[in-house]
């Protein structure tokens, strides 16, 4: 038995002096190493407070009901909900801690009333949108641009055109810049107008925000970050097309030819009882497309992902769910 004592202390002692070799090295661990650890011990903090004040808001808790979490500042982003926090600088040691949320409508069953109802609210926020924007021009006429001033990547362009159609066609543009593989690229792109509404690329929006009373036609290879459309005639939607948004039609929706809308999307297309959405040639569409009214038509080549069906725009009355969330 003492024999058997001795080998357990032996262990033990072992096992002792093997944690303080461990321990002495983890306290030589280099300094970026240790300033790497720290960072990421503090943007876990951070999300963590963030993720925290939006579970508080959503559950009802009034604003600095728990003093310290950030403040929550919400704002109105197309068919869905922006919450932003980081602004007031609560998290500690400042830096790049300012977080965006994304939250839209969990999924539910309504009646084609209840659609009219929030394609109303869709048009009207986004019809007021552009009329307010800053250094808006009021043009009259049909108005045919073939370029884009060279500024236009860092600031937004907002147009109303009175009585007449919108062309925008950078084609040739495209074709004289393709040997430095050049094509506009564009911040914010806004326009009101009573006629019709033509696009074609090449180019990329950060931002497009187009309100129509014909149709609105986007053509060729065009890039869109995010998108609000309406067009009360219709909307088509053809070629090498890549957007995120919403697509809002009283009328028709036509999406065809490779064009594809990443989640989160939503084409609605309400009003009459001859409302038609179709999804052809080879259209990828994540997101949400209804005509509650009408009918929805989609070929074999067609792919309608269902990843939406818990994500409703803001003006349907559900229970709100967080879909993305980032750290800008």
């Amino acid at each position: 038995m003492p024999l058997k004592r001795g080998n357990v202390l032996l262990l033990v002692l072992g096992l002792l002096l093997v944690l303080s070799f461990l321990l002495m090295a983890m306290l030589r661990i280099p300094g970026t190493l240790r300033r790497s650890v720290a960072i990421v011990a503090k943007e876990t903090q951070e999300m963590y407070w963030a993720e925290s004040a939006v579970l508080a808001k959503l559950e009802g808790y009034p604003e600095g009901y728990f003093a310290d979490l950030p403040s929550v500042e919400p704002r109105i982003l197309g068919p869905w909900m922006e919450w932003r926090m980081g602004r007031n600088n609560k998290f500690a040691d400042g830096g790049n801690n300012e977080f965006r949320f994304l939250l839209g409508r969990e999924y539910g069953r309504f009646s084609t009333s209840e659609w009219v109802r929030c394609a109303v609210s869709l048009e009207q926020n986004l019809h007021e949108l552009i009329l307010q924007a800053d250094g808006l021009k009021n043009l009259s006429g049909n108005i045919r641009l073939l370029e884009l001033d060279s500024s236009s990547r860092f600031k937004s362009v907002a147009l109303n055109v009175s009585a007449g159609d919108l062309t925008l066609d950078l084609d040739g543009f495209g074709r004289l810049n393709t040997f430095v593989h050049k094509s506009p690229s564009v911040r914010s792109f806004m326009a009101n107008v009573e006629g019709d509404v033509k696009i074609r690329g090449p180019v990329h929006f950060d931002t497009l925000r187009i309100y129509s009373t014909g149709t609105v036609s986007l053509r060729g290879n065009v890039s869109v970050g995010f998108a609000e459309i309406l067009g009360l005639a219709g909307v088509l939607v053809s070629g090498d097309i890549s957007f995120s948004g919403v697509l809002l039609s009283k009328q028709n929706i036509e999406i065809s030819g490779n064009a594809r809308a990443h989640f989160p999307s939503v084409a609605l297309v309400v009003g009459y009882r001859t409302n038609r959405l179709a999804l052809r040639d080879k259209v990828t569409f994540d997101g949400l497309a209804v005509a509650p009214s009408g009918v929805v038509e989609r070929d074999s080549s067609a792919l309608l992902l269902d990843s939406a069906k818990a994500l409703l725009p803001f003006c349907m009355e559900t229970k709100t769910v967080v879909f993305e969330r980032k750290r800008l």
